[in-house]
């Protein structure tokens, strides 16, 4: 993908939010089925700590913050949220929540990784978001950012969408993604690269990237230096399988 190309990926998803927040986050108040896998996993390490450190990347609006807080009573938490849209976190929330636009900052060519103000945590998390990053050059930028917001021996949680394994979503996404490359004169592009639409509404579009296995595969290589998998699962949607959970332990 060309640096053009990509951003204009970018501010699409970008203004996209912007827009939409109140909308998008309206459908966004449950918690995820993946994430209390995820935290059944791990509860052994995690359960018994008087007090957790969180760091979650693209926080939305602080709906696994909640989640979170309801799973672990006992649990003193601090948690340090990013996002570049102010708009989708509640008001009166308790997190150090730091607004900054992630895709921007890779675009730009700087290192993620220093611009976010977070120390290293016991749990780095990023849920529904790693999609909206072009190219495999900013996915693993972004995943090296969360394994270094991480303490030694602590934990990350990232999910991989894979929304092409439901027939009414694929096909909807195709239909869609054929309108937007004209309405936004892109050229075709990169393989499981498309533009989804928002409540059918004309000209709302967000870029979103089908994971698949193999993509992944590399992913969990190319950080093997300073992280390793200790598990891996699918679950959520309808039919329980559009998000790839890859949970993975920091080195010491």
């Amino acid at each position: 993908m060309d640096a053009k190309t990509a951003e204009i990926l970018c501010m699409t998803t970008r203004d996209f939010y912007q827009r939409n927040s109140m909308s998008f986050s309206e459908t966004r108040q449950a918690p995820w089925p993946g994430w209390g896998k995820s935290l059944d996993m791990l509860r052994g390490e995690l359960g018994r700590r008087k007090e957790l450190s969180i760091f979650d990347l693209a926080c939305g609006n602080l709906r696994f913050e909640a989640f979170l807080a309801a799973a672990l009573p006992e649990t003193e938490l601090a948690f340090y949220a990013v996002d570049n849209c102010e708009a989708l976190v509640p008001a009166g929330h308790s997190a150090h929540f730091q607004c900054l636009d992630v895709l921007g900052i890779l675009h730009g060519g700087q290192r993620l990784n220093d611009q976010v103000k977070a120390p290293a945590c016991d749990l780095s998390v990023s849920f529904g978001f790693m999609h909206h990053v072009p190219t495999a050059e900013y996915r693993e930028e972004v995943l090296r950012t969360l394994i270094r917001k991480t303490r030694p021996a602590g934990y990350i949680i990232v999910s991989f969408w894979q929304f092409m394994k439901d027939a009414g979503l694929a096909k909807k996404a195709q239909a869609t993604h054929a309108q937007a490359l004209k309405d936004l004169g892109l050229p075709k592009l990169e393989e499981d690269d498309y533009l989804l639409g928002w409540k059918n509404i004309p000209g709302e579009y967000r870029y979103c990237h089908n994971f698949s296995e193999a993509e992944i595969d590399r992913l969990v290589a190319s950080v093997e230096d300073e992280a390793m998998p200790i598990s891996r699962f699918v679950a959520d949607g309808r039919t329980r399988n559009l998000n790839t959970y890859l949970i993975l332990q920091r080195l010491q």
